[in-house]
């Protein structure tokens, strides 16, 4: 496996952490701390899915006449199927909001990478 499909992988892992910690209400005291702060979350959605989407992108570069990634297609939808399920967890409230951020942040992340690639 490649360095930058084992550290996207291990991206992937953290995020799943996190969701699994907010289904469950499981955040550490310090994570609990900032995912309280008004507009955190938003900030949340957008950065790691970005970081992620950008992870992604340049472990699996772009095929084709697409704009996105296959990456950053599969990645969105994945996210809002994990958006779509906060509705059956009481610790959770799904939001058209969160959404937004977390494809905005995929966009960012995949348009990044392009960028990445081009310069290199």
């Amino acid at each position: 496996m490649s360095k930058s499909k084992l550290v996207a992988l291990l991206f992937a892992l953290f995020i799943t952490w996190v969701i699994f910690a907010a289904d469950t209400g499981t955040f550490p005291p310090a994570i609990r701390y900032l995912y309280d702060l008004p507009g955190y979350d938003k900030i949340g959605h957008f950065v790691l899915y970005g970081i992620l989407a950008l992870l992604l992108a340049l472990a699996f570069p772009r095929r084709g006449r697409l704009r996105l990634t296959k990456a950053a297609l599969l990645l969105a939808a994945l996210v809002a199927l994990e958006e779509f399920s906060q509705s059956f967890f009481p610790n959770r409230t799904a939001s058209w909001v969160d959404l937004t951020f977390s494809f905005l942040g995929i966009l960012a992340g995949d348009w990044l990478a392009g960028r990445f690639r081009k310069k290199s």
